[in-house]
């Protein structure tokens, strides 16, 4: 199916990234979303031994936008919270300024690693490449270290039971809600 909002000429030049995954909802490791529209049945840990975990974010691939020097890279990223799903396109410059607003928010992320900037080769493929991996670790770590953190808004109540949605998601930080970077010409910034 076409990407929606994209010209002709950039629908030619999407690059998806092959992964062997069963369910392009969930990257390797993750198990099936919660059934049901409820929360998660069970306490915090016992979700995850049974391979249900509350939040899953897989960036399956990368797409090229705009033309000559506004050229750039944007990563798809693909939310699952719960039974909810959607998906958002972000450049890596999104990903940093959520970075440095959310380590100032909640203490527990400063000594989360961000994968760090080129200064050269930004629009090499191989390393595009590269960076997608590193992103999508990082948004796996970030929301590892934030349902287990005692402070978080994300954690699970104090019956065990982690009562999450898209909103409470989008809520923790605007970077994951669709609508909020799409002002640009070239997509959603």
């Amino acid at each position: 199916s076409p990407e929606p909002n994209l010209l002709p000429v950039e629908r030619s030049r999407i690059r998806t990234v092959h992964r062997t995954v069963s369910d392009p909802r969930h990257g390797p490791g993750d198990g099936p979303p919660c059934p049901g529209s409820g929360p998660c049945r069970g306490g915090a840990a016992q979700q995850r031994r049974r391979g249900l975990e509350p939040i899953k974010v897989v960036i399956p691939r990368y797409v090229l936008r705009g033309q000559g020097k506004d050229e750039h890279f944007e990563f798809e990223v693909k939310m699952t919270v719960m039974d909810e799903t959607w998906t958002v396109f972000r450049r890596y410059s999104r990903f940093r300024e959520m970075h440095k607003a959310l380590r100032l928010k909640h203490p527990e992320l400063l000594t989360l690693e961000f994968p760090p900037k080129m200064l050269f080769g930004n629009r090499d493929e191989r390393l595009v490449a590269e960076r997608r991996g590193l992103l999508e670790r990082y948004l796996r770590r970030l929301f590892r270290v934030m349902l287990a953190s005692g402070t978080s808004p994300l954690r699970a109540d104090d019956d065990g039971v982690y009562r999450l949605s898209k909103r409470s998601v989008c809520e923790f930080s605007l970077f994951f809600k669709k609508g909020v970077f799409e002002s640009s010409s070239h997509g959603t910034g």
